[in-house]
């Protein structure tokens, strides 16, 4: 019925243009995120998690064994480091327990995916969530 139909609508509402702007300008802030390992090494001019995260999805796709997922792969380097948009890039020299970091990732992580539609929103936090 009409109203069923409204209800549901009603409780899953799409996001707005403006939440998936927030998406957009939250994870933009991961090219002024220098990497951690880099800079506790005093590297000059460190590469940002923003580099890192290209670099790993372009060498997912020069991948030529056909056993593997490369699509997948890209995927994953793509979103693997997300939440630190949010957290930063948290590094074993922070002395950050593996489970307060990975709390605090997924916290994050929720937070992103939530400004997303609910199809984008699942895929990118699966994939997250398997790294």
């Amino acid at each position: 019925s009409g109203s069923q139909s409204a209800a549901m609508a009603a409780s899953s509402p799409k996001p707005s243009v403006n939440n998936i702007l927030q998406f957009m300008k939250l994870i933009g802030q991961l090219k002024r995120v220098p990497r951690t390992g880099w800079v506790y090494n005093n590297v000059k001019k460190p590469e940002s998690v923003s580099d890192h995260m290209y670099r790993m999805s372009m060498m997912a796709f020069t991948i030529e064994d056909r056993k593997i997922n490369k699509d997948r792969c890209i995927k994953i380097a793509l979103v693997h480091d997300l939440a630190e948009c949010i957290v930063g890039d948290i590094a074993p020299a922070d002395n950050i327990s593996k489970e307060e970091k990975h709390r605090r990732e997924e916290e994050a992580m929720k937070h992103l995916t939530g400004l997303l539609p609910e199809d984008v929103k699942k895929e990118i936090f699966d994939l997250w969530e398997v790294r």
